[in-house]
């Protein structure tokens, strides 16, 4: 993607990107009679959102998982590096689980942590939130309870300014304050020899 097609996010934006996700997530909480047990921010891009939203929400137990698009000398991959169910022991037998990412993309890194909490906590149930989502990304209301996100924009869709305005999403790929345009248009970290050590 090109430097022109990414817009920086104010963080006053991001702050009512977060409001409206809360305000939505308590709604749904109080009309279901139900309590977050664990926020699952998926790592990297939803740690921050996830510390606002564990706040606002008064939740304190997070169990972090790691996705990463990996480019293989033979092949990309999209893995899961780093699963906290690996080491944690929970004995409560009705969980809710809110996984959080701040952009989705594909929608694949969500669904590979969503399946992963079902496949281990067969009557969990799985909340999910995105503060940004492309365009024709993956819908995960059949994998999860409740699914919500905040706005849908362009991204490698290629649309032009005129048909995003119809669609009502946004035309520009969304950039966070704390994300570095650089390391987005180039993502070194993706590399096999840069994951693993």
């Amino acid at each position: 993607m090109k430097k022109e097609n990414y817009k920086k996010v104010s963080h006053k934006k991001f702050l009512q990107c977060i409001e409206q996700l809360c305000n939505h997530l308590l709604d749904y909480i109080h009309k279901n009679e139900i309590q977050i047990d664990y926020i699952c921010p998926i790592l990297r891009s939803g740690a921050v959102p996830a510390v606002y939203i564990a706040n606002r929400l008064n939740i304190v137990k997070f169990l972090p998982m790691q996705v990463k698009h990996i480019a293989y000398k033979d092949n990309n991959k999209i893995e899961m590096i780093f699963n906290p169910f690996n080491s944690v022991d929970i004995k409560k037998r009705e969980l809710v689980f809110l996984v959080v990412d701040s952009m989705s993309s594909t929608g694949t890194s969500a669904e590979i942590c969503i399946n992963e909490i079902k496949n281990r906590y067969k009557n969990a149930k799985i909340l999910y939130v995105s503060l940004f989502k492309e365009y024709g990304s993956k819908d995960l209301k059949s994998i999860t309870s409740y699914e919500d996100t905040v706005f849908y924009y362009n991204g490698s869709n290629k649309f032009s300014p005129s048909k995003c305005k119809n669609l009502n999403i946004e035309y520009y790929h969304p950039l966070f304050t704390w994300e570095i345009l650089e390391m987005e248009l180039e993502h070194p970290d993706d590399l096999e020899e840069n994951i693993f050590f």
